[in-house]
């Protein structure tokens, strides 16, 4: 069967009875269709068949889409969950969430959708990027949601990075700051000219400066290297796209592994960066919440002091 696209001309409250009355197929047949992930809305495969679909909605039945129930072999780790949020641990070369031209990709969302039942699907609160593994949280419904993000804007959720880099900071702490913009050169990403600072570790803040893009604030600290590595722990202050590349890269320190803002390093790998701590307060009970992700095997031959990182995984 070919694949079939058409576009929704008045909102529905179920998606399974859109795909019936367009294509007039037995309530059975249509929701394995559905749950298998032959079907997109808007370019994003949907599995939930009482799923409401906007007007104007983009819709396509591909009978030959993958399964998403095949990204659990894929390294995905249920961590926690409960009624309200679900943490998972993410491997590298996973999407967080579908891509433009990517559409069909297994991604994180997707796998965590699998790890839940009922009407309280997972929704996204956060990303990484496709190659950086690590802990991930969702929520589950939309109270969570506005709650979690709005925790993430008031810098109340710790995320800890821990990274390897090339070279050694010529300070072994500090706080790096700058505007983001989208294209600082060369079509790439980074900080506009002028904007690029490094203080103390522990000075406070600092507010966005006149001009374009956005204010990213980075802090490091140098846990161990050797003569040509060193590993960090990295935490943020704002999430970014890029903005932990970006700003160890301009710092004269890129990633192992990066290859948009640095030279290609030969080292045949993915980039050494992964999200190892979540901490924060249950958006609804107030409970304290504490997740640790161990540095992935993938990376121990890059890593130039094993014991750089203590780590557990623990709640």
């Amino acid at each position: 069967m070919k694949p079939v696209e058409w576009i929704l001309d008045t909102a529905s409250p179920r998606l399974d009875a859109v795909v019936r009355a367009r294509l007039d197929w037995s309530h059975k047949r249509t929701r394995d269709a559905i749950r298998t992930g032959k079907v997109t809305v808007n370019g994003a495969r949907e599995t939930d068949i009482g799923a409401a679909v906007p007007a104007r909605a983009k819709l396509r039945l591909d009978m030959a889409a993958p399964d998403p129930r095949r990204t659990e072999p894929m390294g995905v780790r249920l961590v926690f969950r409960d009624p309200s949020i679900l943490v998972i641990d993410k491997p590298a070369g996973l999407l967080s969430t579908p891509a433009p031209g990517r559409e069909e990709d297994p991604t994180a969302l997707a796998a965590a959708q699998l790890l839940v039942k009922g009407p309280a699907r997972p929704k996204v609160v956060h990303r990484l990027d496709m190659e950086t593994s690590g802990l991930m949280v969702f929520a589950r419904n939309v109270p969570t949601t506005r709650a979690l993000r709005a925790m993430m804007d008031a810098h109340e959720v710790r995320r800890i990075y821990r990274a390897v880099v090339h070279g050694r900071p010529e300070q072994p702490e500090g706080m790096i700051s700058s505007m983001l913009v989208r294209d600082a050169g060369g079509g790439r990403r980074g900080s506009r000219p002028g904007t690029f600072k490094l203080r103390p570790l522990r000075t406070p803040d600092p507010g966005p400066m006149p001009g374009s893009g956005k204010l990213a604030i980075t802090r490091y600290e140098v846990k161990g290297g050797n003569d040509t590595r060193s590993a960090l722990e990295v935490r943020l202050r704002t999430g970014r796209t890029h903005q932990i590349r970006i700003h160890l890269a301009e710092l004269g320190c890129p990633l192992v592994g990066e290859h948009v803002y640095a030279m290609p390093d030969g080292a045949g790998h993915r980039q050494a960066l992964h999200a190892a701590v979540l901490a924060f307060k249950h958006p609804m009970t107030g409970e304290a919440l504490h997740f640790e992700s161990a540095w992935p095997e993938d990376l121990a031959d890059v890593t130039p002091c094993p014991r750089a990182w203590t780590t557990t995984r623990s709640r």
